[in-house]
């Protein structure tokens, strides 16, 4: 029984020895066959011509077989390879007496890297880091490097990819690159942990929250403002106290602007200020750019530069009872940029409400577009 290399769609010649090696681990499983060819030809000039044409062939990619009788007896296919079958060298064997003969020993060197062709992805390494500084929110850092099966675009698989969002985070950062010739995907993402978001649904707003002393010496808290989105209503309704403290409660729709205005009022159990006032602005801006074009008679090109940004302001006062009141925490410590408390001097002759006086104001900006939801 006489073995014949098949490389391509043509068969170089019989073979007198074959050694197949498999090494690595997935996905870099590469396959080499080791072939000692037998060249024979008729005349010298055609036993020239054949080993020529054989060194023409290295560097070259085709399907790899081993032919006994017109059967394949073993393949490395090019559909079961990322990389090759590639003829990757060539070499003779005592090319002097086998001239005389008009045959030629040549030893064939070819290398495939395997892949399992039912796995989009063949291999996928993740790297997760958590970074956590004083002052600031900690953040979940992960890098990773995914390895498609050949012919895959990258790009059509970067979601699936992506680890998914953590709870109570929000992603700031996100770095990608593609290899159309491994194919492979490289990305690495951040996490920042949220320490509170504004209403979901909620594309502007503003309220209020007063506390006062009504004629009994009670503290009565009232919440009063406005919700702009299609989530207005009932972000609003989630802002209502609870029915043993409610006093009085009042919302009114308009569902044309999606505007929501609202005022609670509800028993404090607060005794340690005697007046408290605080407000919350929420502002999202668009940072754009107009160019103006040649032609007067059409608008100018509008772009925008990076993405929209949410300032959220917090202000307020509290009127202390025999001292002064503690300022509230920032409601969004994460994106804190100013902090300013201011405490009055208490002189004995001031009246009681302008005596012991603090006043506060927050400034928070998102480096992004912030998710919301109830503060």
């Amino acid at each position: 029984m006489s073995l014949a290399l098949k490389f391509g769609a043509e068969v170089l010649g019989a073979i007198r020895n074959l050694r197949v090696e498999s090494a690595g681990d997935a996905p870099e499983v590469t396959e080499t066959w080791r072939v000692v060819l037998q060249v024979e030809a008729a005349t010298p000039g055609a036993l020239e011509a054949d080993v020529q044409r054989l060194y023409a062939a290295r560097g070259a990619t085709g399907d790899v077989s081993l032919v006994s009788g017109g059967d394949d007896i073993r393949t490395l296919a090019v559909a079961d390879c990322r990389k090759g079958p590639l003829l990757a060298n060539i070499a003779e064997l005592d090319s002097a007496p086998g001239e005389a003969h008009n045959s030629r020993r040549c030893v064939l060197t070819l290398r495939g890297i395997r892949q399992d062709t039912g796995a989009i992805v063949q291999s996928h390494t993740l790297d997760v880091r958590l970074l956590t500084q004083a002052g600031l929110p900690s953040l979940i850092v992960q890098s990773g490097r995914a390895i498609l099966r050949k012919g895959e675009n990258p790009g059509d698989h970067e979601s699936a990819l992506l680890p998914a969002l953590a709870p109570g985070h929000r992603r700031v950062r996100t770095v990608t690159s593609r290899d159309l010739n491994e194919p492979a995907l490289r990305y690495e993402i951040e996490d920042e942990q949220v320490f509170a978001a504004l209403p979901g649904g909620v594309e502007d707003g503003h309220y209020v929250v007063t506390d006062s002393l009504d004629a009994d010496g009670r503290v009565v808290r009232t919440i009063s403002g406005f919700f702009a989105g299609a989530s207005a209503k009932a972000r609003a309704l989630e802002l209502r106290p609870g029915d043993d403290r409610l006093l009085s409660a009042r919302v009114s729709e308009n569902p044309f602007q999606r505007r929501v205005d609202f005022e609670f009022r509800e028993h404090s159990g607060e005794g340690d200020v005697s007046a408290r006032a605080e407000s919350l602005t929420f502002t999202t801006t668009r940072r754009v750019i107009d160019h103006a074009l040649l032609d007067a008679s059409l608008p100018a090109y509008r772009q925008q530069v990076g993405g929209p940004q949410t300032e959220v302001i917090q202000e307020g006062s509290a009127v202390g009872v025999g001292r002064h009141a503690s300022p509230p925490p920032v409601r969004y410590a994460q994106d804190l940029i100013e902090r300013r408390v201011h405490y009055s001097i208490p002189h004995p002759a001031l009246p009681p409400e302008r005596r012991w006086v603090t006043t506060w104001r927050y400034v928070c900006r998102g480096r992004a577009a912030i998710v919301e939801s109830t503060p």
